[in-house]
């Protein structure tokens, strides 16, 4: 029980920066065409006129992983975009030219809740790739 209520109020208190970000002028310019992605990659400086390098959409394990106008309006915002599901990793730089797309497991058919790995070495790739992702270019 500790453990959910600590999720909980994490996931509560998360839920309430957000919003209170997404209500401020300083979030305002963070704001893409489809709205605000789960992250937003900026350069590391403390300024409101950060560059924007581009986001990261993260959708749950068993959510469909096709472009969505969502995807779309963040590509068209963002130029970068990583969308992900957990277990399916697409990279997309500019109007949904799928970079790369990397599968560390699955969904199981019957079983909603049981994930399928695949092998170790996808996840190596994935993290690989990543490291080498170039946010700047």
């Amino acid at each position: 029980m500790p453990i959910f209520r600590s999720w909980y109020w994490d996931i509560f208190l998360d839920f309430i920066v957000f919003h209170k970000l997404a209500e401020s002028k300083l979030s305002k310019n963070l704001e893409g065409e489809a709205g605000f992605p789960d992250f937003v990659v900026l350069e590391r400086k403390k300024s409101r006129d950060a560059a924007k390098y581009g986001c990261i959409e993260a959708k749950r394990p068993y959510d469909n992983m096709e472009i969505t106008e969502q995807i779309e309006g963040h590509l068209n915002s963002y130029g970068k975009v990583i969308y992900t599901n957990g277990l399916v990793w697409k990279f997309y730089k500019e109007k949904k030219e799928n970079e790369k797309v990397y599968t560390v497991g699955s969904i199981k058919s019957k079983n909603k809740q049981a994930i399928i790995w695949e092998p170790v070495d996808n996840w190596y790739e994935l993290m690989s790739f990543l490291e080498d992702w170039d946010w700047k270019s």
